[in-house]
């Protein structure tokens, strides 16, 4: 493994991929907000389907539901891994009767009211939402029954006896609620199982029965129930005095539970119902969920948001961007601004505004996706290299927010860039740089894993920003190809240079650490599993004090004691 390796690049050249399909969706976003704004200033407690007269919850008619989602490589009505595990996801219920003031996202989507979706003429979700909790539930794969049981409680026998409404409605085979098999019908005997302020941060999350979602009369013991906690704690003397639990709060959320539609993290089944996109104004909160892998950090909402809605409209769903102000008087607080919208707006059928006489603007000659090995990250990257047209060019300065919509309506879903821009508006950040610094450029080329550093950061970097890795156990590591001198195929290899550290770590810490690194990488294809991880051991104990250790995940795993006979390149 000392010798052969040669600096390489791999090409690989992907087919340009089909643009979004024409717009199922684009309604007057002055309507849909005059709709939104209604809906949550309408205390409607009667909500009934209209061909059966059968009761539904309050959501089927009024209020504002909505789900507030982090932005990244993924779609933002995808399904997590933890969601799966559960069988549902979290969607939150606002209306002017209930006093939250802050969601657990500062961005994400609302979906329409089923009697908006039928006066629409649009498709309606007349099932789906199981329970809803007064505070958030603390949901998980530990609540059976889709997030709605009691936490780590079987569901008991013939647990829906009490779910049915008079007539049936369609949803009545999923919805449930644990408050129902608990004997909980109403506030006050909620108030008495559930008072007490504890210190532990989760006790109302975790012991908190949910609602049935269907029941009229659940939603207004929810409601009841989050205006007033009364959550108590006993003194010295053993007496109840108010105290305060910080998720029984009616400043903060409740949780509803929408079963997901697939098995998958495909949620495009979700996609005909989404109304608007929103983002909250005032708030940078971000809460860290259950199942996330790192601590949530505060952002500003109209980026995700706007990255939202052009995720929607590659689908072909042109929806409005709304703003969310929970200062403002309730009959104001969703308001539509122009300003903010990344994507044309319109009714169903119309074609794109262009000036009279002439024809709609084409800026994209051509992009395409390149896999090419970076000499920054040291492992295999997306590009996408991008031609623009001559109007292209002439409007990268005048209209540049046109020419990237179109490069997002066209790729934005691609899933080389949808898994793996990392950072936020890191792609609209790099054509800005590429134009202002580079204008007379013919070629773009963009790539979703750079980050988003700011104008000047990035023209420092030759708009090519990249941020290292930090590790206190290796100092470096970069894959390269060399040509196998058996078989003569190209064969990726890894040099590590560990530190002094590194060297002196146990095999297992080090190991963890490079696997941290490198493991996702698409290099590390081993040829037998466990194969890396016997040949950094190897090198560590037999040649701890080589300057490079070189890897190759093509070889066998074999014993300790074979890879020191063959110089740690077992074969």
């Amino acid at each position: 493994m000392d010798v052969r390796y040669l600096a390489a690049t791999l090409l690989v050249i992907v087919p340009p991929i089909v643009t979004a399909d024409p717009l199922t969706t684009a309604l007057d976003p002055l309507a849909t907000v005059e709709r939104v704004n209604r809906n949550y200033n309408t205390v409607d407690n009667q909500c009934r389907e209209p061909d059966t007269g059968a009761p539904r919850g309050h959501y089927y008619c009024s209020g504002v539901t909505l789900r507030m989602v982090d932005d990244g490589p993924f779609n933002p009505w995808d399904y997590s891994d933890y969601a799966q595990r559960t069988g549902a996801t979290s969607f939150s219920w606002i209306r002017k009767d209930l006093s939250t003031n802050r969601l657990i996202r500062p961005a994400g989507f609302i979906l329409r009211t089923p009697m908006d979706a039928r006066a629409l003429n649009l498709p309606v979700m007349e099932t789906g939402f199981v329970c809803l909790y007064t505070f958030d539930g603390f949901t998980g794969p530990e609540r059976k029954w889709y997030g709605c049981g009691r936490y780590n409680k079987p569901l008991p026998d013939n647990f829906q006896k009490h779910s049915g409404t008079t007539p049936a409605n369609r949803n009545q085979h999923l919805a449930y609620g644990s408050c129902d098999s608990m004997g909980v019908d109403n506030a006050d005997q909620w108030h008495r199982n559930y008072r007490y302020a504890r210190t532990d941060m989760n006790r109302i999350q975790v012991t908190q029965c949910s609602w049935n979602v269907e029941q009229p009369s659940d939603w207004n013991a929810m409601i009841h129930a989050h205006e007033n906690p009364r959550t108590v704690a006993r003194n010295l003397l053993g007496r109840e005095v108010p105290a305060r639990d910080n998720f029984a709060r009616k400043e903060a959320l409740n949780e509803m539970l929408l079963r997901n539609a697939s098995d998958s993290g495909d949620g495009s089944a979700r996609l005909p119902y989404i109304d608007a996109v929103v983002w909250d104004v005032n708030s940078t909160y971000a809460a860290t969920v259950r199942g996330a892998k790192q601590k949530a950090k505060p952002v500003k909402g109209l980026e995700p948001a706007r990255n939202f809605q052009r995720k929607l409209y590659a689908q072909g769903y042109a929806v409005p961007v709304l703003r969310l102000d929970f200062t403002k008087p309730a009959s104001q607080r969703f308001s539509y601004a122009p300003e903010d919208q990344v994507v044309t707006l319109g009714h169903p059928g119309e074609p794109e505004p262009s000036t009279p006489g002439k024809p709609a603007a084409n800026y994209i000659k051509s992009a395409q996706w390149v896999l090419r090995l970076d000499p920054g990250t040291g492992r295999q990257e997306w590009t996408l290299s991008v031609v623009p047209t001559a109007a292209g060019k002439a409007s990268q300065l005048s209209d540049q927010q046109a020419v990237y919509d179109e490069l997002v309506k066209a790729h934005g879903n691609d899933p080389q860039w949808r898994d793996h821009e990392s950072s936020t508006g890191s792609m609209r950040e790099q054509l800005a740089c590429l134009v202002a610094n580079y204008p007379k450029k013919d070629v773009w080329n963009l790539e979703p894993f750079r980050p988003n550093v700011g104008a000047s950061e990035a023209a420092k970097a030759g708009c090519n920003p990249y941020v290292a890795q930090s590790s206190s156990l290796i100092a470096s590591s970069r894959w390269s190809q060399f040509r196998d001198q058996d078989s003569g195929e190209l064969i990726w290899g890894l040099r590590v240079v560990p530190s002094e550290k590194g060297r002196a770590a146990s095999q297992e810490a080090l190991y963890d650490e490079l696997l941290r690194l490198r493991g996702k990488d698409v290099e590390w294809q081993e040829g037998g599993e466990g194969s890396m991880r016997v040949q950094l051991a190897c090198l560590q104990a037999n040649y701890r004090n080589k300057a490079t250790w070189n890897l190759e995940p093509h070889r066998p795993a074999v014993s300790a004691e074979q890879a020191k006979a063959q110089g740690c390149n077992p074969t």
